[in-house]
């Protein structure tokens, strides 16, 4: 009894699993199926890679799969019915395209639902818009054929370049090259001038063209129409003279209409070539129609311009003043009595000039030169050593070192540049042989100028720098009086001569000047009698 139940329960169990797995699978495809979906379908001309369950996306997202690929025997076109879910809903002009999911020949499709003002599509509906793209094969036969003219072409390059011939031929080629860029620098560094030369003249053109093109071509086209129809009444008229001409024995009337008939056909062709040439420049032909209708060649040469005038100033900008004035020195005309049988009370004062010539590119900058006669001269320390290289002295009586100071009358100079802020200018350079700088303040439209100039900061004779301050007073256009202090840090020193006399240290003054700029100097020169030789 034990051996028959025992098959009798195993067979029992195999046979219930055996049930409960069918009704499993029967469950479980149940769910998937039953998921609400809709059957579209789309012809492909190649449907390689593509298969039952193949994945269809709509930006990447799953939204179906190919539910299955029948050939369309009419067209011999594989067409592929596709699974979508009920949610995504695909319009009249979606489209589809095929999609290489990687180079192992895997594919998969890409859906585009659509616009949303078309019409869904509905069970069984066609998608129409399908998209064709290049597969792996055909990438890979582009690469092929890339490949093989990159070969062609490394082997000419091979052939021409790999022998001796054509490395000297390559060599030769960069030789001429140098030569032909040095010879075009050395070109252009001559050419430098002309340049500058050929600019000026193309901005003064193009201004001049531009004022023409601007403001009259409406005007020349009326002129030209006009024109016209003058020669074309001149025609009539001169074919009129022409038949009463004839009909009469008037030689000489005859060929005075001849001759104007000649200069009208002339004049005919004259503003036909006009006419030609004013629809080239219109149209941007040749050189001047280039100039007149690109702006930005324009621009360009007005930018230059500008930049040229900004750095050295227009010509007709510029100017020239010359000034002459002179300061008597004051000195001390009342000095303390002293011992000395050599000493001379009598006022004399000396007398300061200054010739200076000022060059003014703009209204705020200009460069200064002056030559100047100071009574005081130029003082320098001279060390004088009588001692021998080996040490010992020249003369017992001579001490070994001796200090020098001479003074010696001479002519100074000065040459400095100037800007101008509103009512301050200020200067740098040489001032009476020495460097320095100093400060204007300008006041009463420029009638009054209060100045200070600073200068010979390394004078060994001297505690201070010697500071110049004064006033300036402009009338009458060419005539200025001025009075102020020089040297006024430093402490006077008097002449032992002279002792009104001040050689060194704070001195005042008073003083006056003329000035005439460029136009002055040449009223002057054409007022000067010139008698012809």
């Amino acid at each position: 009894m034990a051996s028959f139940w025992t098959p009798l329960r195993v067979g029992l169990v195999v046979a219930a699993a055996a049930i409960a797995f069918a009704l499993g699978l029967y469950f479980i495809g149940a769910n998937i199926g039953g998921e609400k979906s809709y059957r579209v379908f789309a012809y492909f001309d190649d449907a390689t890679g593509l298969g039952a369950r193949s994945r269809v996306q709509i930006a990447g997202i799953p939204v179906g799969q190919v539910d299955r690929i029948e050939l369309d025997q009419q067209t011999a076109r594989a067409k592929v019915w596709l699974k979508i879910r009920a949610q995504y809903v695909l319009h009249q002009d979606a489209a589809i395209s095929k999609r290489s999911e990687s180079i192992l020949g895997d594919f998969l499709l890409d859906l585009t639902p659509g616009s949303a003002s078309q019409p869904p599509l509905r069970d069984g509906d066609e998608i129409k818009n399908v998209l064709r793209q290049p597969g792996m094969n055909e990438i890979f036969q582009s690469l092929n054929k890339i490949a093989g003219d990159i070969q062609d072409v490394t082997g000419n390059i091979r052939k021409v370049l790999g022998t001796s011939e054509g490395e000297d031929n390559l060599r030769t080629i960069v030789a001429n090259l140098r030569k032909i860029t040095e010879g075009l620098s050395s070109v252009i560094d001559r050419s430098t001038e002309k340049v500058d030369t050929i600019l000026g003249n193309v901005q003064a053109f193009t201004g001049d063209l531009r004022r023409i093109s601007g403001n009259g071509e409406s005007d020349v086209m009326d002129i030209l129409r006009n024109t016209r129809d003058a020669t074309a009444e001149a025609r009539d008229i001169l074919r009129t003279v022409g038949n009463v001409v004839g009909s009469q024995d008037q030689g000489e009337l005859r060929q005075s209409v001849g001759s104007l008939r000649s200069s009208l056909e002339k004049l005919d062709k004259t503003l036909a070539n006009v006419q030609q040439i004013s629809e080239k420049i219109n149209t941007g032909q040749g050189t001047i129609g280039h100039l007149v209708n690109d702006d930005k060649l324009g621009k360009n040469l007005d930018k230059a311009a500008t930049a040229l005038t900004d750095l050295f100033g227009s010509a007709s900008q510029l100017r020239i003043e010359i000034q002459e004035r002179s300061e008597f020195l004051i000195g001390n005309p009342s000095p303390s009595r002293t011992t000395s049988a050599l000493a001379n009370y009598s006022y004399n004062p000396w007398t300061k000039n200054y010739f200076s010539l000022r060059i003014i590119p703009k209204p705020d900058k200009w460069y200064g030169f002056e030559l100047v006669d100071d009574p005081r001269g130029l003082t320098r320390r001279v060390q004088i050593n009588n001692q021998f290289l080996d040490g010992t002295i020249n003369n017992a009586f001579f001490p070994a070192n001796v200090t020098q100071i001479t003074t010696e009358r001479q002519l100074k100079f000065s040459a400095y540049l100037a800007k101008r802020y509103g009512f301050i200018s200020g200067r740098f350079g040489i001032l009476e042989n020495t460097g320095g700088f100093g400060v204007k303040f300008h006041l009463f439209n420029d009638a009054l100028t209060l100045s200070a100039d600073a200068f010979e900061f390394a004078n060994p004779l001297k505690d201070h720098p010697r500071l110049k301050i004064y006033a300036d007073y402009r009338f009458l256009d060419h005539l200025l009086i001025t009075a102020g202090a020089d040297d006024v840090v430093n402490r006077p020193i008097q002449d032992d001569v002279d002792k009104t006399r001040i050689i060194s240290g704070r001195d005042f003054f008073i003083g006056a000047g003329f000035f005439f700029n460029d136009d002055d100097i040449k009223l002057l020169l054409s007022a000067l009698p010139i008698s012809r030789l």
